[in-house]
C-alpha cells in the first residue's frame, strides 16, 4: 500500500467533488433557467443528429417546442439507433462522443455519452467523495471495491459495462495500491470465483477505510461468506497464495475474531477497524434488509449515498451523510413528471411544478441522446436545496 498515492488520489477526488457542489450550488437558485438552456443546448448541438433531423430539431426554439416535436419514448424506441452506435457510426442519437453502453435489466444496452459519463463523475462519483471527505473519511486506508468492474471494448472503440466500474478502473496506473482487491483479477474473474476473491483479499487487508459497491446487498453476500468460509480464508492467508502474500499474523487475528463472532451481528470495525464510511450507489434497490447491513457495521460506519442513478443516467446528487435525500441536478438532465395518479403522458410536469409529499414518475431527456424518456422510477419529492426539489425513491 502506498499511503502517498492514496492521498493524492483522494484529495484530486475531492477536490474536483468541491467544483461540481459549488456549480451546483450556483444552478439550483434558477433551476428552470437551467432547464430552459440545456434544452436549447441540446436542441441546437444536435440538430444534424439522424435523431435530430427526424424531430425537427432545428425548430426548436423553447422547451414547449421541444415537448411538441418529441414524442415521449421507452426503450424499444431505441435499439435500431444503439445497433448503429455499436457499429462505430456518429451523429446518431448524438452529435456527442458515444463512448459507452451501459448494461440496463441484465440485457439492454443504453448509451452514455461523453458528457453523460462527466455527468456521472461529476455528480455521482466526486460528490460522494466529496462528501467523505467533508467527514474526515478520506484517510490513507486502502479502498474496498466491490463495484463490478468488467468492461468490454467493441470493435467500434464503445465501452460496454458497468460505468461506475469504469470509473473506478480508469487510473491503471495505481489501481493495486488503492484498492484491496486486485481490479484486473476481478475484470477476468468468473462469477463464481468472484466473491471468493474479494473475500480472501479483503480479509488479508487490514488497513482499509473506505468501501464502494454499487449495491449494498454486495457488503452482505462478502461479509455472509466470510462467516462460512473464514476457516479456509485465514488458512491461505497464512500460508499465502496467487492473490494474497502470506501473512501468518493477520491469519491469527481473523480466527481470534471469528472465533468469538455471532452470525448476523456486528463485524466490519473488528476486521477493518478504520473502515469508516461507505459510498452506495444503487439507493433504488435499498429496502429492509440495509438494516442487516447497519448490524454488521455498528454505529462507526456511515454512508453516502450517492445519488440516484442506473443506466439511464444520473438523476440527482448527494448533498449530506447518512441522508438518502438527494438533490435533482437541473444542468444534464431535462426533467419531466408524471403524477402516480395520471392516466397518461400528455400533461407532464416540470420541476417547477411539482409539489413536495407528492410522488411523480420521471421521464428524463438526457445529454446521451435519450429524450423524453419513462424511467419508471418513481420520485418522491421531500424538500428543496434552494429552489431545487431533492427527491428519494418512492418505493
Amino acid at each position: 500500500m502506498d499511503e502517498k498515492t492514496i492521498k493524492i488520489v483522494n484529495e484530486a477526488r475531492w477536490t474536483d467533488g468541491q467544483i461540481v457542489r459549488n456549480r451546483l450550488d450556483d444552478i439550483s437558485y434558477d433551476p428552470m433557467g437551467c432547464q430552459e438552456d440545456l434544452v436549447l443546448r441540446i436542441a441546437r448541438e444536435n440538430a444534424k443528429t439522424a435523431f435530430g433531423r427526424e424531430h425537427g430539431f432545428d425548430q426548436i426554439n423553447s422547451i414547449n417546442d421541444f415537448r411538441m416535436r418529441v414524442p415521449v419514448s421507452t426503450y424499444d424506441d431505441y435499439p435500431k439507433y444503439i445497433e448503429r452506435i455499436s457499429n462505430g457510426e456518429r451523429n446518431v442519437l448524438t452529435a456527442y462522443l458515444t463512448e459507452h453502453l451501459s448494461i440496463y435489466e441484465g440485457y439492454k444496452k443504453l448509451p452514455q455519452s461523453r458528457w453523460g459519463v462527466q455527468a456521472f463523475y461529476d455528480y455521482n462519483f466526486c460528490a460522494a467523495f466529496h462528501i467523505a471527505g467533508n467527514e474526515g473519511y478520506l484517510t490513507a486506508g486502502m479502498t474496498l471495491n466491490l463495484v463490478d468492474n468488467h468492461i468490454e471494448q467493441l470493435p467500434s472503440g464503445v465501452y460496454v459495462g458497468n460505468l461506475l466500474g469504469r470509473q473506478l478502473i480508469k487510473r491503471d496506473f495505481d489501481n493495486d495500491q488503492v484498492y484491496a482487491i486486485p481490479v484486473d483479477v476481478t475484470k477476468t474473474a468468473g462469477q463464481n470465483d468472484i466473491i471468493y476473491i474479494r473475500a480472501l483479499c479483503a480479509l488479508a487487508e487490514k488497513n482499509i477505510s473506505l468501501a464502494i459497491c454499487d449495491h449494498y446487498s454486495e457488503m452482505i453476500d462478502l461479509l455472509r461468506y466470510i462467516e462460512k468460509h473464514w476457516p479456509r480464508l485465514a488458512n491461505e492467508i497464512e500460508q499465502g497464495n496467487s492473490f494474497v502474500k502470506h501473512d501468518a499474523e493477520r491469519a491469527d487475528e481473523i480466527r481470534e475474531i471469528m472465533e468469538e463472532h455471532h452470525i448476523g451481528t456486528q463485524l466490519v470495525s473488528k476486521l477493518w477497524p478504520d473502515l469508516s464510511c461507505m459510498l452506495v450507489y444503487d439507493v433504488c434497490c435499498i429496502t429492509t434488509s440495509f438494516e442487516l447491513l447497519r448490524t454488521y457495521c455498528g454505529r462507526e460506519v456511515h454512508y453516502v449515498f450517492a445519488g440516484i442513478n442506473s443506466a439511464i443516467g444520473s438523476f440527482s446528487m448527494p448533498l449530506n451523510i447518512d441522508d438518502p435525500q438527494t438533490v435533482l441536478i437541473p444542468d444534464c438532465v431535462f426533467y419531466e413528471f408524471k403524477p402516480v395518479e395520471a392516466k397518461d403522458y400528455r400533461d407532464l410536469l416540470t420541476l417547477d411544478q411539482v409539489e413536495m409529499g407528492k410522488s411523480y414518475e420521471l421521464v428524463a431527456t438526457t445529454l446521451s441522446g435519450l429524450y423524453r424518456y419513462r424511467t419508471n422510477k418513481i420520485f418522491y419529492i421531500v424538500g428543496h436545496h434552494h429552489e431545487t426539489p431533492t427527491v428519494i425513491i418512492d418505493k
